[in-house]
């Protein structure tokens, strides 16, 4: 089956506000209280370093991403380079658990923050409506739901600054006068957790085949992108510590509603409870359909899916059936009642499944595309790569080992592991069924030529 022709249509500011949004989820808020109580007043610091290590995970990424940019790239590069099968399975794994837990969790915590201030809200109702929504948006095209997206971002941004200025105006020196009051082992582990929060970026390389210009765009947005967002959680951070005490931030649920409600008005802690927690949420939400679809598509496309998955709406040129898929499960998953925390986690692991053939698959660029890789407008060279991606494999193992222990009960871990089996079974049934039609998956390693779909 061909690949399919999507539209280049995602300029660089779009897809910077795409990969923003995908970072800024509700990691900032969740995190922000626990590493506090972990690092105290370094709160600002940890976050200024925890970027350090993704940052320099991303950069293989964008090599990638600017010598054979491609749609599906978290399932076709390791596909074409490192093992289909691995490549599969991850992906399996990852977009299972996203449409049936993570999608549904988000739209649900964003059910649960409007509910704050409107009681009487059904928290079911409302997450059926926004998933729906989203859906909806991206059935008509890419480039609304790219619009969409810049417009949720900018207000995102808007109430992360406001927040960050009404702490900073009311800032108290004194709380940072012990600044590294925790020790340094704890500022190493606050600064570990904090990297997760800007995890999410690395989802812009799906999108190669419907950006303009994709080989010099996917590099500048992973540059303005990253340090954006360091720079946003910083100030965040500041205001956070500087105007409460970090001790007393350690008592509550929720620092940053807990701070705001002290620094800001009424109306203030609407537009922030709204434009920042509710949209941090949302914009990640549609991120998730924005790209959930397209290393789907490429499987499809390489018949290890059914053919007809991968149909595009010919007046929208969207995967419709696709996103229809997605808007089932996100669907079932809101209504199951079924912890959706434990399906978030296994859709982390199922995202750091893949993010590690991807990092072998950047080492091997340069030998099994050395003519793309010479002629790209960003390259790594020699120790560069290795130390960089050497970085992005340390961090799979590392948080890897820290959601397989939070998630505690050996079932759930079983769970996991059935999960991956399940992937594995399907794959090795698909591959029999199409040997037995003359079909050899083993012949997508020796592709040497990415169509840019």
């Amino acid at each position: 089956m061909p690949e399919p022709e999507l539209k280049r249509v995602l300029k660089l500011p779009a897809v910077t506000f795409i990969a923003v949004g995908f970072m800024i989820g509700g990691g900032v808020f969740i995190f922000t209280g626990i590493v506090c109580k972990v690092v105290g007043p370094a709160l600002p610091l940890a976050y200024a370093l925890a970027v350090i290590p993704v940052f320099i995970s991303m950069l293989p990424l964008a090599m990638l991403g600017s010598a054979l940019p491609t749609t599906g790239a978290n399932y076709k590069y390791p596909s074409r380079m490192v093992s289909p099968a691995l490549a599969f399975v991850g992906i399996w794994v990852y977009a299972w658990a996203s449409f049936f837990g993570q999608i549904p969790l988000y739209a649900i915590g964003c059910a649960v923050y409007v509910q704050v201030m409107f009681p009487s809200l059904s928290v079911t109702g409302f997450a059926l409506a926004l998933v729906t929504f989203f859906y909806l948006v991206n059935l008509f095209g890419v480039r609304l739901a790219a619009q969409l997206q810049a417009v949720l971002v900018i207000i995102l941004i808007s109430a992360l600054i406001y927040y960050a200025g009404a702490g900073i105006a009311v800032i108290k020196p004194e709380n940072f006068s012990n600044f590294l009051q925790n020790g340094p082992t704890n500022l190493l582990l606050g600064t570990a957790l904090l990297t997760f929060t800007y995890f999410g970026a690395n989802g812009i390389i799906e999108l190669g085949g419907e950006i303009v210009n994709p080989g010099k765009v996917i590099p500048a947005a992973f540059f303005i992108a990253l340090p954006t967002v360091m720079l946003i959680y910083v100030a965040v951070a500041v205001a956070t510590v500087g105007a409460v005490p970090a001790g007393l931030l350690g008592q509550t649920s929720e620092p940053l509603i807990a701070v705001c409600r002290q620094t800001t008005g009424r109306a203030g802690m609407f537009f922030f409870t709204v434009g920042g927690a509710v949209l941090a949420l949302t914009t990640t939400l549609n991120a998730l359909f924005i790209v959930g679809t397209k290393s789907l598509l490429m499987m499809a496309a390489d018949r290890l899916l059914p053919s007809k998955m991968g149909r595009l709406n010919q007046k929208f040129g969207t995967p419709h059936m696709l996103l229809t898929v997605i808007w089932i499960f996100s669907v079932a998953g809101i209504v199951s009642g079924v912890s959706l925390e434990t399906l978030a986690s296994y859709a982390a692991l199922g995202g750091l499944i893949i993010f590690l053939p991807v990092q072998i698959a950047a080492m091997r660029l340069p030998v099994l595309y050395r003519e793309q890789y010479q002629q790209s407008a960003f390259k790594l060279r020699g120790w560069q790569l290795w130390f960089c991606t050497l970085v992005g494999i340390a961090m799979v193992i590392f948080f890897s080992i820290v959601i397989l222990a939070d998630l505690k009960s050996v079932a759930k871990i079983s769970w996991f592991a059935a999960f991956v089996l399940s992937g594995i079974g399907y794959y090795s049934l698909r591959k029999k069924n199409l040997a037995a039609k003359g079909i050899r998956i083993a012949d997508l390693l020796k592709k040497k030529e990415f169509h840019h779909g």
